[in-house]
């Protein structure tokens, strides 16, 4: 097990200061402006290499699907399938003036910030929809695996949030990265507000909870941890700044209800509306451990065993992380290089549970899998607890999954009557 992890990169402010303080006492001259910003950017191309290269595994997989599918048309696929076809509805029309069923389903059960950003796109590039979506998955994937390195660096160290990054970019549900889905907005919100909190950059944390509230539910779980976080500073600290952030982070999600409240006449038409999906309702995070049971009681012969089983794997998976999680912040646990003891901060907890719970209240075992995924900080527990010489057979079998998964997805474009077989 890897418990020795370098120690946090310094502020920027810190750094900076130290190059003053060298070139005053006579060393070469402090680099110019974008020297020094290109220097601070350049770790930031190690997590792009990795996502980059998770999205060549991805395109070759999903070159094998249309050699197997060669009605598949890839990009408008990967750009409208299942939930994107909704995104597109939205970006095109909007929300409807009544909370009714659409065709198995209801645009109210959908948060506008993906499909805004998918129509803004169409509007600048002049991208058809379908395009739009694909190119906005691709752009937000990359930025998600940006946000997840710096807030991981920013507690734990840039050795752990590289290794972070590859797990997270390759784990079978990534392919979700590459399609018309709100993970890698959703993410790339979350993950820009903790590594805010650890900055302590109030209003930072606080928008960027404002836009995880816009992109889907569990946007309320970012607005916890930004809440928990500010309200004890503003106290101790007799600060404005924290408390004016706690009261601007659910500002987001307060919107979208109240929209949905003066459209439809409900506040919380996004859980209404699932009932068009086969009754679809919370049930108290049983569905992953209903799956667990149903896929050992099937077995591999079963209709549904291979979403079932994903949705006990996930639960299982979820278990163990919080688990090491919680290994690593006890003495002697991880540490830093110097002998320095890793705490972890109220707002990830506050988060890892909360992103986990909504995922495994989810009504079908099927999302379960790719909800769980928002739980990022379990990827640190993880790749803390593997050992680096297994770093490339892990990535490789978890990048042979995700193809296998990717073909398995796409194949109801051509054959919809998979759709209960696929995970």
């Amino acid at each position: 097990m890897t418990d020795l992890i370098d120690a946090p990169a310094p502020s920027a402010p810190s750094a900076v200061a130290g190059a003053e303080t060298t070139s005053a006492a006579g060393s070469p001259p402090q680099p110019n402006a974008a020297g020094v910003r290109a220097t601070r950017l350049r770790p930031l191309l190690r997590p792009a290499a990795y996502y980059v290269a998770s999205r060549v595994a991805v395109l070759a997989a999903a070159l094998v699907a249309t050699t197997i599918y060669p009605r598949l048309r890839l990009v408008q696929s990967m750009g409208s399938l299942w939930d994107g076809r909704w995104y597109l509805k939205i970006a095109e029309h909007g929300y409807p003036h009544q909370l009714v069923n659409e065709g198995n389903g209801s645009r109210w059960a959908f948060f506008p910030a993906f499909p805004a950003a998918v129509r803004a796109l169409a509007e600048v590039t002049r991208l058809s929809l379908p395009d739009a979506a694909f190119v906005a998955a691709f752009v937000f994937g990359l930025t998600s695996a940006l946000a997840i390195w710096l807030a991981v660096r920013e507690v734990f160290g840039s050795r752990l949030a590289d290794r972070t990054v590859l797990l997270y970019v390759f784990c079978p549900t990534a392919y979700i990265l590459s399609m018309a889905y709100t993970e890698g907005l959703f993410l790339t919100a979350a993950a820009a507000c903790l590594f805010a909190l650890s900055r302590r950059y109030w209003l930072t944390a606080a928008l960027c909870a404002c836009v995880a509230g816009l992109t889907r539910n569990t946007g309320a779980v970012v607005v916890l941890a930004v809440v928990v976080t500010a309200l004890p500073a503003a106290w101790r600290g007799r600060s404005l700044r924290p408390a004016v952030a706690a009261a601007v982070a659910p500002l987001g999600l307060a919107s979208f209800t109240a929209y949905s409240w003066a459209m439809v006449g409900t506040p919380v038409a996004f859980l209404t509306s699932e009932r068009f999906w086969q009754g679809q309702h919370f049930i108290w995070f049983m569905t992953p451990l209903e799956g667990l049971v149903a896929a050992v009681g099937q077995g591999p012969g079963g209709q549904t065993f291979v979403p079932d089983a994903m949705a006990g794997a996930a639960l299982i998976l979820g278990c163990v992380g919080i688990w090491l999680l919680d290994r690593m912040g006890r003495p002697g646990g991880a540490t830093l290089v110097g002998g320095g003891r890793i705490t972890i901060p109220a707002s990830w907890w506050v988060y890892t549970i909360g992103a986990l719970l909504a995922a495994y209240s989810a009504y079908f075992t099927d999302s379960i899998p790719r909800y769980t995924m928002a739980a990022f900080p379990l990827f640190v527990a993880f790749a803390w607890a593997l050992p680096r010489r297994m770093d490339a057979a892990v990535v490789g079998v978890m990048a042979c999954l995700q193809g296998a998964l990717l073909i398995a997805v796409l194949s109801i474009a051509v054959h919809p009557v998979l759709v209960p077989l696929v995970p």
